[in-house]
Protein backbone atom coordinates (compact mmCIF):
# COMPACT_ATOMS: atom_id res chain seq x y z
CA UNK A 1 0.00 0.00 0.00
CA UNK A 2 1.19 3.86 -0.73
CA UNK A 3 2.62 5.49 2.04
CA UNK A 4 -0.63 7.86 3.86
CA UNK A 5 1.71 10.95 4.32
CA UNK A 6 4.33 12.68 2.32
CA UNK A 7 6.77 13.00 5.08
CA UNK A 8 7.31 9.18 5.30
CA UNK A 9 7.58 8.99 1.27
CA UNK A 10 11.62 8.53 0.63
CA UNK A 11 13.27 7.49 -2.62
CA UNK A 12 13.41 3.96 -1.47
CA UNK A 13 9.72 3.61 -0.72
CA UNK A 14 9.14 5.37 -4.14
CA UNK A 15 11.09 3.07 -6.07
CA UNK A 16 9.28 -0.11 -4.48
CA UNK A 17 5.80 1.25 -5.13
CA UNK A 18 3.67 0.78 -8.14
CA UNK A 19 2.88 4.21 -10.15
CA UNK A 20 0.67 5.54 -12.52
CA UNK A 21 1.90 6.95 -15.49
CA UNK A 22 -0.18 9.03 -17.88
CA UNK A 23 1.26 9.98 -21.56
CA UNK A 24 0.47 13.13 -22.65
CA UNK A 25 0.36 14.00 -26.22
CA UNK A 26 -0.32 17.37 -28.10
CA UNK A 27 1.31 19.75 -30.33
CA UNK A 28 2.54 22.93 -28.99
CA UNK A 29 -0.32 25.09 -28.03
CA UNK A 30 -3.39 22.64 -28.13
CA UNK A 31 -2.53 23.47 -23.81
CA UNK A 32 -1.03 20.34 -22.35
CA UNK A 33 0.75 22.37 -19.78
CA UNK A 34 -2.92 24.30 -18.76
CA UNK A 35 -4.52 20.63 -18.76
CA UNK A 36 -1.76 18.89 -16.50
CA UNK A 37 -1.96 22.03 -14.43
CA UNK A 38 -5.70 21.93 -13.98
CA UNK A 39 -6.11 18.09 -13.58
CA UNK A 40 -3.37 17.46 -11.27
CA UNK A 41 -2.10 20.54 -9.48
CA UNK A 42 1.08 20.25 -11.24
CA UNK A 43 2.93 23.23 -12.91
CA UNK A 44 4.72 22.02 -15.89
CA UNK A 45 6.85 24.66 -17.26
CA UNK A 46 7.52 25.30 -12.71
CA UNK A 47 9.30 21.68 -12.82
CA UNK A 48 10.14 21.28 -16.80
CA UNK A 49 13.53 22.09 -17.44
CA UNK A 50 12.94 22.24 -21.05
CA UNK A 51 12.51 25.32 -22.73
CA UNK A 52 9.09 26.53 -23.71
CA UNK A 53 6.98 24.93 -26.35
CA UNK A 54 9.41 22.15 -25.60
CA UNK A 55 9.19 19.08 -24.24
CA UNK A 56 11.50 15.32 -23.40
CA UNK A 57 9.40 12.73 -23.35
CA UNK A 58 11.54 10.77 -21.15
CA UNK A 59 11.31 13.44 -18.02
CA UNK A 60 9.35 12.41 -15.34
CA UNK A 61 6.54 15.24 -14.11
CA UNK A 62 5.04 14.28 -10.72
CA UNK A 63 2.62 15.80 -8.47
CA UNK A 64 3.58 17.34 -4.57
CA UNK A 65 0.12 15.80 -3.96
CA UNK A 66 0.93 12.55 -4.94
CA UNK A 67 4.57 11.30 -6.09
CA UNK A 68 3.27 7.88 -7.02
CA UNK A 69 1.39 9.63 -10.38
CA UNK A 70 3.80 10.55 -13.11
CA UNK A 71 3.14 12.48 -16.13
CA UNK A 72 5.56 12.19 -19.61
CA UNK A 73 4.52 15.00 -21.84
CA UNK A 74 5.29 14.44 -25.68
CA UNK A 75 5.05 16.93 -28.19
CA UNK A 76 2.59 16.41 -31.17
CA UNK A 77 3.39 15.27 -34.72
CA UNK A 78 3.57 18.14 -37.22
CA UNK A 79 3.04 17.30 -40.89
CA UNK A 80 6.76 16.30 -42.30
CA UNK A 81 8.47 16.21 -38.74
CA UNK A 82 9.02 12.66 -38.09
CA UNK A 83 11.13 13.24 -35.16
CA UNK A 84 8.76 13.73 -32.69
CA UNK A 85 6.72 10.32 -33.60
CA UNK A 86 10.15 8.43 -33.72
CA UNK A 87 10.48 9.84 -30.02
CA UNK A 88 7.38 8.36 -28.98
CA UNK A 89 7.20 4.99 -30.66
CA UNK A 90 11.06 4.32 -28.66
CA UNK A 91 8.96 5.75 -25.88
CA UNK A 92 6.06 3.48 -25.62
CA UNK A 93 7.67 0.62 -26.99
CA UNK A 94 10.27 0.65 -23.88
CA UNK A 95 7.48 1.60 -21.44
CA UNK A 96 4.39 -1.05 -22.38
CA UNK A 97 4.17 -4.35 -22.39
CA UNK A 98 3.65 -6.82 -19.45
CA UNK A 99 7.54 -7.85 -19.91
CA UNK A 100 7.71 -4.06 -18.33
CA UNK A 101 7.49 -3.82 -14.46
CA UNK A 102 4.64 -2.43 -13.35
CA UNK A 103 5.57 0.98 -11.81
CA UNK A 104 7.52 1.57 -15.06
CA UNK A 105 4.98 0.87 -17.46
CA UNK A 106 2.72 3.56 -19.01
CA UNK A 107 -1.10 2.87 -18.76
CA UNK A 108 -3.03 5.55 -20.26
CA UNK A 109 -2.37 8.13 -22.87
CA UNK A 110 -4.10 11.53 -23.39
CA UNK A 111 -3.86 12.89 -27.25
CA UNK A 112 -4.58 15.90 -27.36
CA UNK A 113 -6.31 18.08 -30.02
CA UNK A 114 -7.26 20.88 -30.24
CA UNK A 115 -11.13 21.45 -31.57
CA UNK A 116 -10.52 22.52 -35.71
CA UNK A 117 -11.89 25.63 -37.13
CA UNK A 118 -14.81 24.44 -40.18
CA UNK A 119 -12.90 23.02 -42.89
CA UNK A 120 -10.12 22.25 -40.66
CA UNK A 121 -8.28 18.86 -40.12
CA UNK A 122 -9.03 17.80 -36.67
CA UNK A 123 -6.39 14.40 -37.25
CA UNK A 124 -3.02 14.53 -39.09
CA UNK A 125 -1.42 11.53 -40.41
CA UNK A 126 1.00 11.64 -37.63
CA UNK A 127 -1.97 11.43 -35.14
CA UNK A 128 -3.36 8.33 -37.18
CA UNK A 129 -0.17 6.27 -37.19
CA UNK A 130 0.44 7.06 -33.61
CA UNK A 131 -3.08 6.01 -32.64
CA UNK A 132 -2.69 2.48 -34.83
CA UNK A 133 0.94 2.48 -32.93
CA UNK A 134 -1.23 2.60 -28.97
CA UNK A 135 -3.15 0.01 -30.47
CA UNK A 136 -0.17 -2.43 -30.97
CA UNK A 137 1.57 -1.88 -27.90
CA UNK A 138 -2.32 -2.22 -25.72
CA UNK A 139 -1.88 0.90 -24.23
CA UNK A 140 -5.42 2.62 -23.74
CA UNK A 141 -5.77 5.90 -25.52
CA UNK A 142 -8.11 9.18 -24.35
CA UNK A 143 -8.66 11.67 -26.98
CA UNK A 144 -8.75 14.90 -25.27
CA UNK A 145 -10.32 17.52 -27.59
CA UNK A 146 -9.28 20.86 -26.33
CA UNK A 147 -10.58 24.30 -26.36
CA UNK A 148 -14.19 23.73 -26.67
CA UNK A 149 -15.16 27.32 -25.16
CA UNK A 150 -12.85 28.82 -28.23
CA UNK A 151 -16.23 26.97 -30.41
CA UNK A 152 -18.67 28.48 -28.41
CA UNK A 153 -17.10 32.05 -28.97
CA UNK A 154 -17.16 31.53 -32.46
CA UNK A 155 -21.18 30.45 -32.64
CA UNK A 156 -22.07 33.41 -29.98
CA UNK A 157 -20.37 35.55 -33.19
CA UNK A 158 -22.23 33.53 -35.53
CA UNK A 159 -25.44 34.22 -34.25
CA UNK A 160 -27.78 36.58 -36.63
CA UNK A 161 -28.51 39.87 -35.19
CA UNK A 162 -32.32 38.75 -34.44
CA UNK A 163 -30.35 35.89 -32.63
CA UNK A 164 -28.18 38.10 -30.22
CA UNK A 165 -31.95 40.21 -29.22
CA UNK A 166 -32.99 36.96 -27.41
CA UNK A 167 -32.38 37.28 -23.64
CA UNK A 168 -28.84 36.31 -21.85
CA UNK A 169 -30.23 33.05 -20.97
CA UNK A 170 -31.76 32.35 -24.52
CA UNK A 171 -28.58 33.39 -26.69
CA UNK A 172 -26.39 31.16 -24.21
CA UNK A 173 -28.22 27.78 -24.54
CA UNK A 174 -28.47 29.16 -28.45
CA UNK A 175 -24.86 29.25 -29.18
CA UNK A 176 -23.83 26.22 -27.15
CA UNK A 177 -26.33 23.86 -28.57
CA UNK A 178 -24.86 25.31 -31.70
CA UNK A 179 -21.22 24.53 -30.41
CA UNK A 180 -22.43 21.09 -30.19
CA UNK A 181 -23.73 20.31 -32.76
CA UNK A 182 -20.81 21.55 -34.15
CA UNK A 183 -18.30 19.69 -32.45
CA UNK A 184 -19.91 16.46 -33.16
CA UNK A 185 -19.53 17.82 -37.00
CA UNK A 186 -15.55 18.50 -36.70
CA UNK A 187 -14.79 15.83 -34.03
CA UNK A 188 -16.81 12.83 -33.40
CA UNK A 189 -17.52 12.15 -36.86
CA UNK A 190 -14.12 11.97 -37.97
CA UNK A 191 -12.83 9.99 -34.96
CA UNK A 192 -15.76 7.82 -35.27
CA UNK A 193 -14.75 7.06 -39.44
CA UNK A 194 -10.61 5.98 -37.44
CA UNK A 195 -11.95 3.97 -34.95
CA UNK A 196 -15.17 3.80 -33.46
CA UNK A 197 -14.07 2.70 -29.92
CA UNK A 198 -12.10 5.24 -29.29
CA UNK A 199 -12.99 6.91 -26.32
CA UNK A 200 -12.91 10.67 -25.73
CA UNK A 201 -13.28 13.73 -23.69
CA UNK A 202 -13.14 17.33 -24.27
CA UNK A 203 -11.60 20.81 -22.06
CA UNK A 204 -13.20 24.01 -21.92
CA UNK A 205 -11.38 27.27 -20.26
CA UNK A 206 -8.30 26.19 -19.41
CA UNK A 207 -6.41 28.87 -21.47
CA UNK A 208 -6.78 31.71 -19.12
CA UNK A 209 -8.13 34.10 -21.02
CA UNK A 210 -10.26 36.71 -19.74
CA UNK A 211 -13.54 35.68 -18.33
CA UNK A 212 -13.04 31.85 -19.42
CA UNK A 213 -14.05 29.48 -16.78
CA UNK A 214 -12.69 25.74 -16.38
CA UNK A 215 -15.10 23.43 -17.07
CA UNK A 216 -14.84 21.20 -14.24
CA UNK A 217 -17.36 18.60 -15.08
CA UNK A 218 -15.87 17.96 -18.30
CA UNK A 219 -12.33 17.37 -16.55
CA UNK A 220 -13.88 15.07 -14.17
CA UNK A 221 -15.54 13.04 -16.81
CA UNK A 222 -12.27 12.68 -18.54
CA UNK A 223 -10.68 11.54 -15.32
CA UNK A 224 -13.18 9.33 -14.67
CA UNK A 225 -12.93 7.50 -18.12
CA UNK A 226 -9.19 7.43 -17.39
CA UNK A 227 -9.95 5.65 -13.99
CA UNK A 228 -12.50 3.22 -16.15
CA UNK A 229 -9.65 2.46 -18.12
CA UNK A 230 -7.31 1.24 -15.63
CA UNK A 231 -9.64 -0.58 -14.07
CA UNK A 232 -10.13 -2.84 -17.32
CA UNK A 233 -6.93 -4.00 -17.32
CA UNK A 234 -5.10 -7.14 -16.71
CA UNK A 235 -4.91 -8.09 -12.89
CA UNK A 236 -1.63 -7.15 -12.58
CA UNK A 237 -2.33 -3.40 -13.14
CA UNK A 238 -4.53 -3.03 -10.23
CA UNK A 239 -1.82 -1.79 -7.94
CA UNK A 240 -2.71 1.43 -9.63
CA UNK A 241 -6.12 1.61 -8.92
CA UNK A 242 -5.76 3.48 -5.51
CA UNK A 243 -3.57 6.03 -7.50
CA UNK A 244 -5.96 7.19 -10.32
CA UNK A 245 -8.86 7.30 -7.30
CA UNK A 246 -6.84 9.47 -5.73
CA UNK A 247 -6.70 11.87 -9.38
CA UNK A 248 -10.67 11.15 -9.70
CA UNK A 249 -11.30 12.67 -6.35
CA UNK A 250 -9.44 15.32 -6.59
CA UNK A 251 -11.07 16.11 -9.89
CA UNK A 252 -14.54 15.14 -8.43
CA UNK A 253 -14.22 16.83 -5.31
CA UNK A 254 -13.05 20.77 -7.02
CA UNK A 255 -16.35 20.08 -8.65
CA UNK A 256 -18.14 20.20 -5.69
CA UNK A 257 -16.26 22.49 -4.29
CA UNK A 258 -17.18 24.87 -7.03
CA UNK A 259 -20.90 23.44 -7.01
CA UNK A 260 -21.36 24.34 -3.35
CA UNK A 261 -19.68 28.15 -3.84
CA UNK A 262 -21.91 28.35 -7.03
CA UNK A 263 -25.16 27.69 -5.16
CA UNK A 264 -24.71 28.86 -1.57
CA UNK A 265 -22.78 32.72 -3.31
CA UNK A 266 -25.12 32.51 -6.45
CA UNK A 267 -27.92 32.40 -4.09
CA UNK A 268 -28.02 34.46 -1.49
CA UNK A 269 -25.45 37.02 -2.88
CA UNK A 270 -28.26 38.10 -5.57
CA UNK A 271 -30.48 38.84 -2.67
CA UNK A 272 -28.11 40.57 -0.72
CA UNK A 273 -27.34 43.07 -3.42
CA UNK A 274 -31.33 43.36 -4.53
CA UNK A 275 -33.21 42.60 -1.63
CA UNK A 276 -35.45 40.73 -3.91
CA UNK A 277 -34.68 36.34 -3.67
CA UNK A 278 -34.88 35.87 0.32
CA UNK A 279 -36.93 39.12 0.77
CA UNK A 280 -39.21 38.20 3.44
CA UNK A 281 -37.51 35.22 4.60
CA UNK A 282 -35.45 34.63 8.10
CA UNK A 283 -32.48 34.09 8.19
CA UNK A 284 -32.80 30.58 9.23
CA UNK A 285 -34.90 30.00 6.57
CA UNK A 286 -32.21 31.52 4.37
CA UNK A 287 -29.44 29.23 6.01
CA UNK A 288 -31.57 26.18 5.65
CA UNK A 289 -32.21 26.61 2.06
CA UNK A 290 -28.57 27.23 1.56
CA UNK A 291 -27.36 24.63 3.39
CA UNK A 292 -29.46 21.73 2.16
CA UNK A 293 -28.28 22.58 -1.68
CA UNK A 294 -24.70 22.28 -0.87
CA UNK A 295 -25.28 19.38 1.04
CA UNK A 296 -27.30 18.14 -1.77
CA UNK A 297 -24.40 18.90 -3.88
CA UNK A 298 -21.48 16.76 -2.80
CA UNK A 299 -23.73 13.52 -3.54
CA UNK A 300 -22.29 11.64 -0.48
CA UNK A 301 -24.34 8.43 0.41
CA UNK A 302 -26.13 9.37 3.60
CA UNK A 303 -29.50 7.09 3.60
CA UNK A 304 -30.13 8.79 7.29
CA UNK A 305 -29.87 12.39 5.60
CA UNK A 306 -27.50 13.02 8.41
CA UNK A 307 -25.93 15.53 6.43
CA UNK A 308 -29.59 17.74 6.43
CA UNK A 309 -30.28 16.69 9.76
CA UNK A 310 -31.00 18.86 12.55
CA UNK A 311 -27.81 17.77 14.31
CA UNK A 312 -24.93 18.78 11.90
CA UNK A 313 -27.05 21.71 10.65
CA UNK A 314 -26.33 22.68 14.13
CA UNK A 315 -23.11 22.33 14.50
CA UNK A 316 -22.39 24.27 10.96
CA UNK A 317 -24.51 27.32 12.33
CA UNK A 318 -22.82 26.92 15.76
CA UNK A 319 -19.35 27.30 13.82
CA UNK A 320 -21.16 30.40 11.75
CA UNK A 321 -22.48 32.15 14.61
CA UNK A 322 -18.41 33.38 15.56
CA UNK A 323 -18.14 35.44 12.75
CA UNK A 324 -21.51 36.93 12.33
CA UNK A 325 -21.79 39.66 15.27
CA UNK A 326 -19.84 43.16 15.70
CA UNK A 327 -17.00 43.30 18.07
CA UNK A 328 -18.99 45.40 20.22
CA UNK A 329 -21.67 42.79 20.76
CA UNK A 330 -19.40 39.67 20.76
CA UNK A 331 -19.29 39.92 24.82
CA UNK A 332 -23.21 39.59 24.79
CA UNK A 333 -23.72 36.71 22.55
CA UNK A 334 -20.72 35.08 23.56
CA UNK A 335 -19.56 36.06 27.17
CA UNK A 336 -16.25 37.22 28.01
CA UNK A 337 -14.09 33.85 27.03
CA UNK A 338 -11.28 34.06 25.56
CA UNK A 339 -10.58 30.84 23.24
CA UNK A 340 -14.38 32.37 21.47
CA UNK A 341 -13.27 35.84 21.20
CA UNK A 342 -10.36 34.03 19.24
CA UNK A 343 -12.40 31.59 17.11
CA UNK A 344 -14.93 34.67 16.12
CA UNK A 345 -12.10 35.96 14.48
CA UNK A 346 -11.04 38.71 16.91
CA UNK A 347 -7.29 37.37 18.00
CA UNK A 348 -4.18 35.46 16.89
CA UNK A 349 -4.61 31.91 15.83
CA UNK A 350 -4.92 29.51 18.85
CA UNK A 351 -3.55 26.04 20.18
CA UNK A 352 -5.45 23.31 18.02
CA UNK A 353 -5.60 21.39 21.16
CA UNK A 354 -8.01 24.48 22.25
CA UNK A 355 -10.36 24.45 19.75
CA UNK A 356 -12.42 21.96 19.54
CA UNK A 357 -12.97 21.30 23.03
CA UNK A 358 -14.44 25.80 22.97
CA UNK A 359 -16.55 25.29 20.29
CA UNK A 360 -18.28 21.88 21.24
CA UNK A 361 -19.25 23.68 24.48
CA UNK A 362 -20.46 26.56 23.53
CA UNK A 363 -23.72 25.43 21.35
CA UNK A 364 -25.94 28.16 19.49
CA UNK A 365 -25.98 31.82 21.27
CA UNK A 366 -29.48 32.93 22.10
CA UNK A 367 -28.52 36.21 20.52
CA UNK A 368 -27.92 33.71 17.84
CA UNK A 369 -30.83 32.45 18.16
CA UNK A 370 -32.73 35.39 18.19
CA UNK A 371 -31.00 36.80 15.30
CA UNK A 372 -31.87 34.37 12.78
CA UNK A 373 -35.68 34.79 13.56
CA UNK A 374 -35.30 38.69 11.73
CA UNK A 375 -36.43 39.17 8.46
CA UNK A 376 -33.48 39.53 5.87
CA UNK A 377 -31.51 42.09 5.18
CA UNK A 378 -28.76 44.15 3.95
CA UNK A 379 -25.72 44.45 6.49
CA UNK A 380 -22.23 43.68 7.47
CA UNK A 381 -23.64 41.03 9.90
CA UNK A 382 -25.96 39.20 7.18
CA UNK A 383 -22.63 39.29 4.54
CA UNK A 384 -20.55 37.63 6.95
CA UNK A 385 -22.60 35.10 8.29
CA UNK A 386 -23.27 34.21 4.67
CA UNK A 387 -19.53 34.63 3.68
CA UNK A 388 -18.69 31.92 6.87
CA UNK A 389 -21.48 29.58 6.95
CA UNK A 390 -20.61 28.73 2.97
CA UNK A 391 -16.87 28.74 3.92
CA UNK A 392 -17.34 26.62 7.02
CA UNK A 393 -19.56 24.07 5.42
CA UNK A 394 -17.83 23.74 2.02
CA UNK A 395 -14.43 23.19 3.91
CA UNK A 396 -16.01 20.50 6.74
CA UNK A 397 -17.66 18.85 3.33
CA UNK A 398 -14.21 18.74 1.58
CA UNK A 399 -12.80 16.97 5.01
CA UNK A 400 -15.55 14.65 5.28
CA UNK A 401 -15.09 13.99 1.27
CA UNK A 402 -11.47 13.24 1.64
CA UNK A 403 -11.73 11.19 4.79
CA UNK A 404 -14.60 9.01 3.46
CA UNK A 405 -13.62 8.20 0.04
CA UNK A 406 -10.28 7.67 0.67
CA UNK A 407 -11.36 4.37 2.03
CA UNK A 408 -14.35 3.44 0.53
CA UNK A 409 -16.08 5.59 -2.10
CA UNK A 410 -19.71 3.57 -1.86
CA UNK A 411 -20.22 3.37 1.81
CA UNK A 412 -22.86 4.97 4.02
CA UNK A 413 -21.81 7.64 5.79
CA UNK A 414 -21.83 7.95 9.60
CA UNK A 415 -22.32 10.35 12.16
CA UNK A 416 -18.85 9.65 13.58
CA UNK A 417 -17.72 10.66 10.00
CA UNK A 418 -19.33 13.99 10.21
CA UNK A 419 -18.05 14.97 13.90
CA UNK A 420 -14.67 13.94 13.09
CA UNK A 421 -14.87 16.76 9.97
CA UNK A 422 -16.14 19.04 11.73
CA UNK A 423 -13.68 18.94 14.61
CA UNK A 424 -10.56 18.55 12.02
CA UNK A 425 -11.61 21.79 10.59
CA UNK A 426 -11.99 23.34 14.10
CA UNK A 427 -8.58 22.28 14.93
CA UNK A 428 -7.20 23.43 11.87
CA UNK A 429 -8.09 26.82 9.91
CA UNK A 430 -11.32 28.02 11.39
CA UNK A 431 -10.01 30.62 13.15
CA UNK A 432 -8.30 31.62 10.79
CA UNK A 433 -10.98 31.54 8.10
CA UNK A 434 -12.97 33.65 10.69
CA UNK A 435 -10.42 36.50 11.09
CA UNK A 436 -10.07 36.81 7.35
CA UNK A 437 -13.52 37.27 7.11
CA UNK A 438 -13.89 39.69 9.74
CA UNK A 439 -10.77 41.41 7.62
CA UNK A 440 -12.38 42.06 5.05
CA UNK A 441 -16.13 42.94 5.66
CA UNK A 442 -15.97 46.11 7.93
CA UNK A 443 -18.29 48.90 8.07
CA UNK A 444 -16.09 50.71 5.79
CA UNK A 445 -15.80 48.47 3.36
CA UNK A 446 -19.49 46.84 3.27
CA UNK A 447 -21.28 49.33 1.24
CA UNK A 448 -18.24 48.70 -1.38
CA UNK A 449 -18.46 45.12 -1.88
CA UNK A 450 -22.42 44.89 -1.78
CA UNK A 451 -22.07 46.48 -5.48
CA UNK A 452 -19.52 44.17 -6.64
CA UNK A 453 -18.54 40.54 -6.88
CA UNK A 454 -15.92 40.54 -4.45
CA UNK A 455 -17.27 38.89 -1.96
CA UNK A 456 -17.68 35.60 -4.02
CA UNK A 457 -13.93 35.72 -4.99
CA UNK A 458 -12.98 36.63 -1.31
CA UNK A 459 -15.17 32.80 -0.60
CA UNK A 460 -13.12 31.35 -3.45
CA UNK A 461 -10.06 32.21 -2.32
CA UNK A 462 -10.64 31.43 1.68
CA UNK A 463 -12.21 28.05 0.11
CA UNK A 464 -8.76 27.01 -1.70
CA UNK A 465 -6.31 28.19 0.81
CA UNK A 466 -7.75 26.74 3.68
CA UNK A 467 -8.94 22.94 1.65
CA UNK A 468 -8.19 19.97 3.67
CA UNK A 469 -5.65 19.21 0.99
CA UNK A 470 -3.67 21.77 1.71
CA UNK A 471 -2.99 19.63 5.17
CA UNK A 472 0.07 17.82 5.73
CA UNK A 473 -2.33 14.45 6.44
CA UNK A 474 -3.80 15.35 2.84
CA UNK A 475 -0.44 16.03 1.12
CA UNK A 476 -0.46 12.69 -0.42
CA UNK A 477 -4.32 10.90 -1.26
CA UNK A 478 -4.29 7.05 -1.42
Amino acid sequence: MPPQSSQLVTKEILDECPRFRLLVVGRSGVGKSSLINYAFGIDKNSVSHQMRGKCDINEEITSTENPLFVVHDSMGFEPGQDENFKAAKAFLELRSGYNVALKDRVHVIWLCIQVPHAGGRVFEKGDEAFLRLASTTKVPVVIVFTQFDKLVTRMHQALTAEEKKRSPEQTNILRTDKAHAEFQQLCISPLKRIDPELHHARTSGLAGRPNSKPDRQALSILIQITQSLVRDLATDMQGVVPIVSAMAQRASVQVKIDTSIQVGMKRYWKGLASSTSFLGWKFEDCLSTIHEEITDSWNFNDPGDLLNGPEFVKKIKTLAQLVTPEVSEATNWFGNVEHIQTLAGFGAAILAATAGPAVAALGLSAYFIKWMAQAYNKTPETLRCFMGYIVDLTVVMDHLFLAVLSMNPHRPLTKEDIDEAVQKYQQSHMAKVHREIRQYVNKATFPVILQSNKAEVKVKDLIKEYCARNEPEFSMPT
